[in-house]
Protein backbone atom coordinates (compact mmCIF):
# COMPACT_ATOMS: atom_id res chain seq x y z
CA UNK A 1 0.00 0.00 0.00
CA UNK A 2 1.64 3.26 -1.07
CA UNK A 3 1.68 5.87 1.15
CA UNK A 4 1.07 9.87 0.65
CA UNK A 5 4.65 11.32 1.90
CA UNK A 6 3.22 14.90 2.05
CA UNK A 7 0.72 13.12 4.89
CA UNK A 8 3.38 13.36 7.26
CA UNK A 9 4.51 17.00 6.64
CA UNK A 10 2.84 18.04 9.09
CA UNK A 11 4.01 15.96 11.97
CA UNK A 12 7.10 16.09 10.92
CA UNK A 13 6.78 20.12 11.10
CA UNK A 14 6.33 19.83 14.83
CA UNK A 15 8.67 16.61 15.78
CA UNK A 16 12.03 17.80 14.38
CA UNK A 17 11.40 21.17 16.00
CA UNK A 18 10.63 19.66 19.28
CA UNK A 19 14.10 17.37 18.62
CA UNK A 20 15.60 20.90 18.86
CA UNK A 21 14.18 22.32 21.44
CA UNK A 22 15.11 19.19 23.45
CA UNK A 23 18.66 19.69 22.25
CA UNK A 24 18.74 23.46 22.93
CA UNK A 25 17.33 22.52 26.52
CA UNK A 26 20.37 20.34 26.94
CA UNK A 27 22.99 23.36 27.13
CA UNK A 28 21.15 24.21 30.56
CA UNK A 29 21.73 21.24 32.06
CA UNK A 30 24.29 21.28 35.33
CA UNK A 31 26.14 17.54 34.86
CA UNK A 32 28.10 18.04 31.66
CA UNK A 33 27.80 14.29 30.74
CA UNK A 34 24.12 14.66 30.82
CA UNK A 35 24.23 17.71 28.99
CA UNK A 36 26.89 16.01 26.92
CA UNK A 37 24.72 12.71 26.59
CA UNK A 38 21.10 14.33 25.55
CA UNK A 39 22.75 16.55 22.53
CA UNK A 40 24.47 13.53 21.12
CA UNK A 41 20.77 11.60 21.87
CA UNK A 42 18.57 14.21 20.02
CA UNK A 43 21.30 14.58 16.65
CA UNK A 44 21.32 10.58 16.39
CA UNK A 45 17.55 10.87 16.81
CA UNK A 46 17.35 13.76 13.79
CA UNK A 47 19.46 11.58 11.84
CA UNK A 48 17.05 8.69 11.91
CA UNK A 49 13.73 10.92 11.49
CA UNK A 50 15.54 12.70 8.67
CA UNK A 51 16.24 9.08 6.99
CA UNK A 52 12.58 7.95 7.72
CA UNK A 53 11.44 10.90 5.79
CA UNK A 54 13.72 10.37 2.91
CA UNK A 55 12.25 7.07 2.88
CA UNK A 56 8.99 7.86 2.94
CA UNK A 57 9.67 10.16 0.05
CA UNK A 58 11.32 7.22 -1.98
CA UNK A 59 14.73 7.08 -1.36
CA UNK A 60 16.07 3.42 -1.71
CA UNK A 61 16.41 1.95 1.66
CA UNK A 62 19.76 0.53 2.81
CA UNK A 63 19.05 -2.96 3.69
CA UNK A 64 17.43 -4.23 6.73
CA UNK A 65 20.76 -6.57 7.82
CA UNK A 66 22.25 -5.77 10.93
CA UNK A 67 25.98 -5.79 9.60
CA UNK A 68 28.50 -3.22 9.81
CA UNK A 69 29.65 -3.32 6.55
CA UNK A 70 28.69 0.04 4.32
CA UNK A 71 27.65 1.62 7.09
CA UNK A 72 29.54 5.13 8.11
CA UNK A 73 31.00 5.43 11.56
CA UNK A 74 27.93 7.48 12.45
CA UNK A 75 25.33 4.97 11.55
CA UNK A 76 27.39 2.47 13.50
CA UNK A 77 27.55 4.57 16.74
CA UNK A 78 23.85 5.83 16.49
CA UNK A 79 22.46 2.57 16.06
CA UNK A 80 25.01 1.06 19.10
CA UNK A 81 23.56 3.62 21.05
CA UNK A 82 20.04 3.18 20.57
CA UNK A 83 20.59 -0.58 20.99
CA UNK A 84 22.22 0.50 24.24
CA UNK A 85 18.80 2.22 25.54
CA UNK A 86 16.17 -0.37 24.22
CA UNK A 87 18.44 -2.90 26.51
CA UNK A 88 18.53 0.07 29.43
CA UNK A 89 14.66 0.85 29.82
CA UNK A 90 12.78 -2.03 27.92
CA UNK A 91 9.96 -1.52 29.95
CA UNK A 92 6.43 -0.08 29.29
CA UNK A 93 7.03 3.73 28.25
CA UNK A 94 3.07 5.25 29.37
CA UNK A 95 3.23 6.94 25.97
CA UNK A 96 0.47 6.63 23.50
CA UNK A 97 -0.06 7.29 19.79
CA UNK A 98 -2.95 8.92 18.59
CA UNK A 99 -4.54 12.73 18.56
CA UNK A 100 -4.34 14.02 21.31
CA UNK A 101 -7.55 16.64 20.03
CA UNK A 102 -10.18 16.69 22.82
CA UNK A 103 -8.06 14.52 25.29
CA UNK A 104 -9.61 15.51 28.18
CA UNK A 105 -12.85 16.82 26.97
CA UNK A 106 -16.26 14.80 28.19
CA UNK A 107 -18.00 13.41 25.39
CA UNK A 108 -20.78 16.25 24.47
CA UNK A 109 -23.84 14.77 25.30
CA UNK A 110 -22.13 14.51 29.16
CA UNK A 111 -20.85 18.39 28.95
CA UNK A 112 -24.07 20.79 30.45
Amino acid sequence: MATNPSAFDKDFGYLLPFLDKVAAAAAGLEDPQAREELTRLMAEEKVRWERARELLRGASGKGGGRSAAGESPESSLARASADDVHRAAPGPSGLTVGSLKGAGAAPKSQRR
